[in-house]
């Protein structure tokens, strides 16, 4: 098994997470400095997808970014996996 190829897989699995550590600190801010938080309440176990529109776009792009991270890379991680197992051949 060739443990070389599995560096970038690595790599997007650090980022994927520095990713989702970003997204505390700017979403709960974001929902900390609404002045009219009625759009979240009466709600039991607000997602992600219910904050759409209700904060501001900044506050949103790092939870898109993450989604992308998890939609995007499967054929990748797949690819290296088996690239890994494999071999070059």
């Amino acid at each position: 098994m060739s443990a070389q190829i599995l560096a970038p897989a690595a790599v997007l699995v650090v980022w994927t997470l520095i990713v989702l550590f970003w997204i505390v600190p700017v979403r709960f801010g974001a929902v900390a400095k609404l002045s009219d938080k009625s759009a979240l309440a009466g709600k039991e176990g607000v997602r992600g997808n219910d904050l759409e529109g209700v904060l501001p776009d900044r506050a949103n792009w790092p939870a898109h970014n993450h989604t992308h991270l998890h939609e995007q890379p499967t054929l990748f991680y797949a690819t290296v996996l088996i690239l890994a197992v494999v071999g070059p051949a």
